[in-house]
């Protein structure tokens, strides 16, 4: 998008295959089964904007403590004491709180149903007027269905991703996927972008990850495979011949 704002990726090989980075404002979805580094790469992502531009960020994780999140980044060599005045890790308690805050008091003898992603929200609306934060990653969306109990899952997806657009934020969205290739969800098309990681066998014993940008609107990318690693502190991809 001529013009438009992008935020590098910092991955090492990518961010010449996707005319420099992801435009601002994007939804992107970080898709794939168990043990891809999901995590691990929205996370750098954030961390490296951080570190290196200033940009302001903020990792909502729902499927771990902040304190095991910044205890596995500081394994890869992502110290969080260096970025923090400039990426925020918030944890499911945080929702907690926001939701004993705004429960009240039961009526009839029930309990006022969790407002779950309302709580999400407001604190992410609060966070960006008061932090000016311009990057976001949720971590995941299995996670925050659960938690939100989404009763039409196609259309209030959809609001949510428009709500996310109206922030003005670039939004990284982790998801689990299966091993299949091919498999498309709904997720998918509302998305701005779809990373795709997975994981192959080559020969008996070997297995690389690969990774894929399946789409990017308004950008002209390479829609090939390419091999992930995590080398010299960073990640890194290699084209697949």
């Amino acid at each position: 998008m001529e013009g438009m704002k992008s935020y590098r990726t910092f991955v090492k090989g990518l961010d010449e295959e996707i005319e420099g980075g992801i435009p601002q404002g994007h939804v992107v979805l970080i898709a794939g089964p168990p043990g891809t580094m999901k995590s691990s790469l929205a996370y750098s992502m954030l961390y490296h904007n951080a570190a290196k531009k200033k940009i302001r960020g903020m990792y909502f994780t729902l499927e771990q403590s902040r304190k095991s999140l910044e205890f596995q980044m500081s394994r890869l060599k992502m110290d969080p004491k260096l970025v923090m005045d400039t990426l925020r890790v918030q944890d499911l308690s945080r929702i907690r709180k926001g939701i004993d805050e705004v429960r009240g008091r039961p009526r009839f003898g029930r309990e006022v149903e969790r407002p779950w992603l309302e709580v999400l929200k407001k604190i992410l609306e609060d966070m960006r007027d008061t932090e000016k934060y311009e990057l976001l990653a949720i971590d995941s969306l299995p996670i925050l269905e659960i938690i939100s109990k989404l009763k039409d899952r196609r259309i209030q997806l959809f609001h949510f991703f428009e709500w996310l657009r109206d922030l003005g934020l670039t939004t990284l969205i982790i998801t689990e996927t299966s091993p299949q290739i091919g498999e498309v969800h709904d997720e998918d098309f509302l998305a701005d972008g779809v990373i795709n990681i997975l994981m192959e066998k080559v020969g008996d014993i070997d297995v690389y990850r690969r990774i894929r940008i399946v789409k990017l609107r308004g950008v002209n990318h390479n829609t090939g495979f390419f091999t992930l690693e995590y080398k010299q502190d960073r990640f890194q991809v290699s084209q697949v011949i």
